[in-house]
């Protein structure tokens, strides 16, 4: 991987657009968050990679994978499902530190916002923050959810969803 390639990747790991990566063995599995989310496959003894990008690996969304690992930021697991199901396994890890499955699901949900044209993601994502959020008690969401479920009502004004997402906020402030 060149030089220039490494540096991009660094700087998608600095500004937060690695969600997760799980070790598995001398494997990572990860997603980024790129034009689009990517999946990156990761052989550490070999350096054999694979990205869903246009490249298909050998490419800024590895390299900041890469950077990830070096900076410690994996959960480690021994659960064979991994090479399966690697996000099913990263969820099961973030489900026991909600604060930063929340954190997670605010970066997803602020990228859906700008991707999602069918509105279904950005809507299961709303809900899985509505409660963490809930979960967490951190406040401080509340602005950023606000702010979505209003994008999210101009964008999708004839979802009767958009009037149910609004009611389900209202629900959560009126809780914390």
């Amino acid at each position: 991987m060149d030089e220039k390639t490494l540096r991009k990747g660094e700087r998608y790991y600095k500004s937060g657009k690695v969600l997760w990566v799980v070790k598995y063995g001398d494997r990572l599995f990860s997603k980024v968050l790129g034009t689009y989310p990517y999946y990156v496959e990761l052989d550490l003894r070999t350096g054999e990679n694979r990205c869903t990008c246009p490249l298909g690996g050998d490419c800024k969304h590895v390299a900041a994978v890469m950077k990830a690992h070096e900076s410690g930021f994996y959960f480690e697991t021994f659960d064979r499902h991994a090479e399966l199901f690697p996000e099913a396994v990263a969820m099961e890890f973030l489900a026991e530190v909600p604060e930063l499955a929340l954190d997670v699901i605010l970066k997803e949900l602020r990228f859906a916002l700008s991707t999602d044209e069918s509105g279904s993601e950005v809507a299961r994502l709303l809900r899985r923050a509505l409660k963490l959020t809930e979960a967490t008690g951190k406040r401080e969401a509340l602005h950023f959810l606000e702010d979505a479920v209003e994008e999210y009502k101009h964008v999708f004004s004839d979802y009767e969803l958009s009037l149910k997402l609004e009611d389900e906020l209202r629900e959560l402030k009126t809780a914390l």
